[in-house]
């Protein structure tokens, strides 16, 4: 489909343009799954993001939480700026790393802004699975357990565990056993929002009903990988266009995706319900992750910093409000994109983002 070659065009080009640079200085290639941050900036963004209280009777007490992205090994954020009617603090929390600026204070009108602002260096995310897996050194590896732990909608039931068993059988390795899984949850589901239930990522929704959006496809995966003791995350964050288009627009709600851990090769990318659009290039979403999105939260179930009084978050991409300490959906945000940078420009980014450079 258009979308994906477009983004493929996108990425040859920079690849090309960058290879013989990359491998004098990295000494590797640009796509080894041990690096870190150590391949080419793929997609270069300016994000505002926009957090609008609604309907605040003046002198209510109100605490509002936006989440933020933070660096990880396929993003840079930088020149973040904060404005607002209020002094707010930037805190994560410790269980994923999740951040988040925090606000509190009282209404002081009807309306109230928060608009929060930052670069966004999106990194080449592609896991070549077909080099051999480097067992790692003893007391090397982070704790999983967090990764294998069920959430309030994303767990074991009895028909996760039969199908997980059934289409691990003869799959000798975790690679092979989540491929299974993802081709089977492309077979099973369809990308489908005309219904009641969708988007919460309930794993009895996703096996009942057998639609809905990226939220439920992904937990469905999430919950065969910890029938089968394979530890993944669920991710999710902003989507922009797979072409480059020049001048700010204003994006969707959210995308969400996964990954899965194997020891040796590290974290895994897939996007299942991207593949279920595009059906002639699926396979190219298991492995790799499109550089249109920039990760706002890992996990479910979140407790925010300072705690909510509210329960867990189901997941955080969006501002959270409480209003005199009980949670309040008068609160709407909008996510606007700009992207324009040159080649030469992002050449010599790239060259800076080499180690030693």
């Amino acid at each position: 489909m258009r979308r994906f070659s477009l983004y493929t065009r996108s990425l040859s080009r920079i690849t090309l343009l960058l290879l013989g640079t990359s491998l004098l200085i990295s000494g590797c290639g640009l796509l080894s799954q041990s690096q870190t941050r150590t391949g080419t900036i793929d997609r270069v963004f300016h994000i505002r993001y926009v957090s609008s209280m609604k309907d605040c009777a003046r002198g209510d007490d109100f605490r509002l939480w936006i989440p933020v992205p933070h660096a990880d090994d396929h993003q840079v954020i930088r020149n973040m700026r904060v404005r607002g009617p209020v002094e707010g603090t930037l805190s994560s929390e410790p269980r994923f790393g999740n951040s988040m600026y925090f606000f509190e204070g009282k209404c002081s009108g009807s309306q109230m802004d928060f608009t929060i602002e930052y670069d966004v260096d999106r990194y080449l995310y592609s896991v070549n699975q077909s080099l051999p897996a480097k067992l790692p050194a003893a007391g090397s590896q982070p704790s999983m357990a967090k990764y294998l732990t069920p959430s309030s909608l994303c767990y074991v039931t009895p028909q996760v565990k039969r199908e997980a068993n059934l289409l691990s059988a003869g799959k000798t390795t975790n690679l092979a056993k989540a491929r299974a899984f993802f081709d089977y949850i492309l077979e099973q589901m369809a990308y489908d929002k005309k219904h009641s239930g969708w988007g919460r990522g309930d794993i009895s929704h996703a096996c009942d009903v057998g639609k809905g959006n990226c939220t439920d496809f992904h937990t469905y995966f999430n919950a065969l990988c910890q029938a089968s003791s394979i530890p993944s995350r669920f991710q999710i964050g902003m989507w922009g266009k797979y072409e480059t288009v020049l001048g700010e627009y204003q994006t969707g709600g959210y995308h969400c995706w996964a990954e899965f851990h194997v020891d040796g090769l590290g974290w895994i990318p897939v996007d299942i319900s991207e593949a279920d659009k595009d059906p002639q290039n699926a396979s190219r979403f298991f492995g790799t992750h499109s550089s249109n999105r920039v990760t706002l939260s890992t996990g479910r179930d979140l407790t925010l910093v300072p705690e909510q009084a509210g329960p867990v978050l189901n997941y955080f991409v969006d501002p959270y409000l409480e209003i005199n300490g009980k949670p309040s959906n008068n609160v709407v945000k909008k996510c606007f994109w700009n992207e324009n940078i040159d080649d030469g420009d992002l050449y010599f980014r790239n060259r800076n983002s080499q180690p030693g450079a």
